[in-house]
């Protein structure tokens, strides 16, 4: 399969995952988080889950947390997140989190097809 017609497989995908009254979102995070490893934004999802840590550092009692430092692999930061977002009942927000990030990833490649 082309590149294009993969990519155009991809934002279908992502397309789908903006659906409101979801019960379990942290399947659908692991979702969002493998369909973005699968196009090659590994860098955009260390900037989410970077992000989500970032902004709720004082709730969630962490500091010194940044997309650039690669000290711990992507899968564990998604997990460590995760476990964070889960203790503090914040699934919801890392949720919100993912599908602003992927509405803008889809706006950004409406734009350029």
């Amino acid at each position: 399969m082309s590149a294009p017609l993969k990519r155009n497989e991809y934002l279908k995908d992502f397309q789908s995952l903006h659906q409101s009254k979801i019960k379990f979102q942290a399947p659908l995070i692991f979702r969002m988080y493998g369909a973005l490893n699968k196009v090659n934004m590994r860098r955009k999802n260390r900037s989410i889950l970077c992000n989500f840590l970032e902004q709720n550092s004082d709730f969630l009692e962490i500091e010194g947390i940044s997309y650039k430092d690669n000290e711990v692999s992507l899968d564990q930061l998604l997990l460590f997140t995760l476990n964070k977002a889960k203790r503090y009942n914040l699934i919801c927000s890392l949720y919100d989190e993912y599908l602003s990030s992927i509405s803008a990833i889809n706006n950004k490649l409406t734009i350029s097809f």
